[in-house]
């Protein structure tokens, strides 16, 4: 059992730390399956390949992103799917693509969606990547306010289409497999 940079830290070590700073230190037994890394490389590794679910496990919860929703171009309203873009600032970036999605809401409350977490090609004009996600059955004014999105399943990379009415109808059909990921009773 080790931690920190180059895995150099020990149990002894982290029970010296806690003796001159103050706090106790129990070492439980190692939890594993197989080849699963738990560490935050095997997330960063996990979300990076496209494994959400494989980070979940490890984290014990979803990787999430929160954020302010910021103003974006406003598309998507225009072709029946308006979304919630948060900056990806602080974030390791997951691989870049569709996932099916929870959000919390500032209220609590939990909305399923479905998400594309990168720069959008199809659309002219370079961005930074974000986290552009359609809440289903939701249409209220968040902008401005802090929310918190789930990764719950890697649904398609990201790529870019011929045509806005392409891109539509495989928007629409990542709708369709977000939602009886998250709502099999739809």
């Amino acid at each position: 059992v080790s931690f920190g940079k180059g895995r150099t830290g020990s149990p002894e070590l982290m029970g010296k730390y806690g003796k001159e700073l103050g706090f106790t230190v129990s070492v439980a037994e190692a939890l594993g399956q197989g080849d699963t890394k738990f560490s935050s490389t095997g997330v960063r590794e996990a979300l990076r390949d496209g494994y959400p679910e494989q980070a979940a496990f490890i984290l014990g919860r979803p990787f999430a992103i929160e954020g302010a929703v910021e103003r974006g171009r406003q598309l998507g309203r225009t072709l029946g799917f308006p979304t919630a873009n948060v900056a990806l600032t602080d974030y390791v970036i997951p691989k870049l693509g569709v996932y099916a999605t929870r959000t919390r809401l500032p209220d609590g409350r939990e909305i399923a969606g479905v998400a594309n977490i990168g720069v959008n090609p199809t659309i002219a004009g370079e961005i930074a990547p974000r986290l552009e996600v359609w809440l289903f059955d939701f249409d209220e004014d968040i902008y401005d306010q802090v929310i918190e999105t789930d990764l719950i399943a890697f649904l398609r990379p990201e790529e870019k289409f011929d045509s806005l009415e392409t891109m539509t109808a495989q928007v629409m059909a990542d709708a369709a497999q977000a939602r009886a990921l998250l709502l099999p009773e739809f």
